[in-house]
This record gives C-alpha cells, sequence and structure tokens, in this order.
C-alpha cells in the first residue's frame, strides 16, 4: 500500500514536471512571437508601451526611463503581448501605431508570425542536421500473389526485395522523410507506376532495389483460437497494387547535411500547412469532429506535456509544429488576430481612409471574447465530450 502510494506520488511529481516544462515551451513560443512585434516596431520607430509575458495583474515590471517602455512578467504564462501606442485609438503622435505608414504595420503585425515560422525552421534544421530526420522502417513484409480475386490467388515466391528492418529513404528519387506526416510513404508508392526504385538502409548500407508493385497476401487476427489455443489467423489479398509491408511502430533517425537539413527545414514548415489543410478538409466535411482535431490552451498543454514525457525528439517535432500552427493562425482573418488587423490596414490603404478606430477595436475586443470562449468550450469538449 504504502509503495503504492509512493509510486503514485513519483508519477504525479513527474507529471507536474511534464506540465511545467509545457508551459514553458509554450511561454516561449509566445515570446517569440511578440519579439517579432517589437523588433520591427523598433525597427520602423513605432511608440511600444508596454512588453509583457504572461496575463493577469504584475508581478514583475521595469520601465525603461530613457523610451518609457513598460517589461512585465504577469502570472498567467498562456500568452503575452506587445503594446503599441495608439493601437484601437486616434492620436496625434506620429509614432503611434496608427499614424506609421500602412506597409510598416502590415510588417509590423506579419512579424509575430513571421518568428513563429523563423524559429521553427532554425530549430528543425538544427535538430535535422545535429540528430537526424525520420524515415519509415519496414516491420512485417507480405507474400506477393498472382491474383485473380480474393479466392482464386497464387503465391509468387521471389517476388519481393524488401525486408524486415529495412530503412526507406526514397522512392523513385523522392525521399520518404516521415516525421510529420506518416501518410508520405504511401502516398509516394501510390502515385508511382508498378515499376519502383527504392533506396533503403540495410544493415549500415544503402542499397538500391528494384521493387514491382503486386498484390499481396496479409493476415488478421479473426478473434478466435483453434483447439490448441493458437490464434485463427484470416487471410486477406489486396484489391489494389502495392510493396506489401507494414512499417513498424519506431522510425529510423538518420543526420542529414547541413545543406540538406536546410531543404528538409523548409519542407517541414510546407507539410506543416499541407496537413493543417488536411486537418481542416476533414473537419468540415464532418469525418472528424472538431473536438477530436482542435483544442484550446488546455488541449495545447497536455499535447505538449505528453511530447515531453516520451522524450526529446518529440518535444523538438511538436514545438516546431505548434510554433508553425501559432504563425498559421495568428495570420488568419479572424477578429483580435493579426491577420484581421491587416486585412484592416489593407481597406484603409484601398480606400484611402481608416473604418473608424472605435469600430475597429470594439470587433477585435468581441472577437477576442468570442475566442476566448471558444478556446474553454473546445478544451471542454476536447476533455469531457
Amino acid at each position: 500500500m504504502i509503495l503504492t502510494l509512493a509510486i503514485s506520488g513519483i508519477e504525479v511529481l513527474k507529471w507536474i514536471g511534464y506540465i511545467l516544462v509545457a508551459l514553458l515551451c509554450l511561454m516561449l513560443m509566445v515570446v517569440l512571437h511578440e519579439l517579432g512585434h517589437y523588433t520591427f516596431g523598433k525597427i520602423f520607430k513605432f511608440k511600444i508601451n508596454e512588453f509583457a509575458i504572461g496575463f493577469g495583474p504584475k508581478i514583475f515590471s521595469k520601465t525603461n526611463k530613457k523610451t518609457g517602455e513598460v517589461f512585465s512578467i504577469r502570472p498567467f504564462p498562456f500568452g503575452g503581448f506587445c503594446a503599441f501606442g495608439g493601437e484601437d485609438e486616434e492620436s496625434s503622435d506620429p509614432h503611434d501605431f496608427n499614424n506609421r505608414p500602412i506597409w510598416q504595420r502590415i510588417i509590423v503585425l506579419f512579424a509575430g508570425a513571421g518568428f513563429n515560422f523563423l524559429s521553427a525552421f532554425i530549430v528543425i534544421t538544427i535538430f535535422f542536421s545535429a540528430y537526424g530526420e525520420y524515415f519509415p522502417v519496414v516491420g512485417e513484409v507480405y507474400q506477393h500473389v498472382e491474383y485473380v480475386d480474393e479466392e482464386n490467388y497464387q503465391i509468387i515466391e521471389d517476388s519481393q526485395q524488401l525486408k524486415k528492418g529495412d530503412v526507406i529513404l526514397s522512392v523513385n528519387g523522392k525521399e520518404a522523410y516521415s516525421m510529420l506526416d506518416g501518410t508520405r510513404l504511401s502516398e509516394l508508392i501510390a502515385d508511382s507506376d508498378d515499376n519502383l526504385t527504392v533506396i533503403v538502409l540495410r544493415a549500415g548500407e544503402k542499397k538500391t532495389l528494384e521493387v514491382q508493385k503486386q498484390y499481396y497476401l496479409s493476415y488478421t487476427d479473426s478473434g478466435e483460437t483453434d483447439e490448441n489455443g493458437d490464434k485463427i489467423l484470416v487471410e486477406n489479398v489486396s484489391k489494389s497494387k502495392g510493396l506489401g509491408m507494414a512499417l513498424s511502430s519506431t522510425f529510423s533517425a538518420q543526420k542529414l547535411s547541413f545543406g540538406k537539413a536546410l531543404g528538409h527545414g523548409a519542407m517541414f514548415g510546407y507539410d506543416v500547412l499541407r496537413v493543417t489543410g488536411k486537418s481542416l478538409k476533414l473537419i468540415f466535411n464532418g469525418t472528424v469532429s472538431v473536438s477530436e482535431s482542435v483544442g484550446g490552451t488546455a488541449t495545447s498543454i497536455s499535447l505538449l506535456a505528453y511530447s515531453v514525457r516520451r522524450g526529446f525528439p518529440y518535444i523538438v517535432g511538436i514545438f516546431c509544429i505548434f510554433s508553425v500552427s501559432i504563425g498559421i493562425m495568428n495570420v488568419m482573418p479572424l477578429p483580435a488576430l493579426d491577420g484581421a488587423r491587416i486585412v484592416f490596414a489593407i481597406i484603409e490603404g484601398i480606400r484611402r481612409k481608416p473604418i473608424n478606430r472605435k469600430v475597429e477595436g470594439t470587433v477585435h475586443f468581441v472577437g477576442l471574447i468570442v475566442l476566448i470562449a471558444l478556446a474553454i468550450l473546445l478544451d471542454l469538449l476536447h476533455f469531457f465530450g
């Protein structure tokens, strides 16, 4: 009993540690985002009232006597802000936000997302170069068959060149990396003709295999046992051609040259965009529910904590995914977000006069309340729905 309580206590302490690291990761992303606004605000000589880390009442603040800027730390580590002078009101100070040239405002607004994108690119590039990019590993190899229908087929004994444990590096010259999108290899195979050139890493040695797609035979557990207590397996003949293999649940990390890591870093960002687009499509067509795919702050922290628990590569991966995702979300044209402010600035440029500042301020304020309420609702649906 005492031992069980001690083990439970240790697990609780571990999870507290995971959550604290997750909060630090989240705060780092937010600080980098606001630092983007701050940096370009300083470059263009915008008036900056305050740079804050966290929300809530100030627990620490320091005022720059020369510029009047306030740096503050607040108790709730779920965000932060860079407050410019005259953001949502008319003013006469030429250095206030709304009195600066429109093109400068747009750059300052986009800079937050830009710093998220840039930080993710730098971190993931260093990771690919120092630690490695992940490639799929062959788990099981199935027998290929001459296929007529599910009851009429003949096994081809010598058709399969792939072996269990092979690390698949490329298919027809296209790399099969899979750190983010586990469907990449299957898409490469599906998009290829029947004859494929597959480069694998086998026992530390690169091999080039000329592989032909065939129908193949796999086995599934019927859920029943025979008289000896052994599982009864059901033969399944594929209805479409493939390489006849299953991937292992783990992937192999392969270090990249710095030049190659740069390219993979850029592709990582593109893949986040692509996977985000896929997820949104699945949500809109009803294939998956919103609560399964989208969450608020608590959901994000829980995902970060689980990644911290799994180890360093997962922390890096989820940090970079979240950084890009934060950047994407902030440039969306939703009230209170940078994207909506960019839209207002563009409209001002087209009309040659701004929309009433009070109206714009009200739109952003209401939008912020709605976004906070939506985040809370999504968290509730995720955890209790």
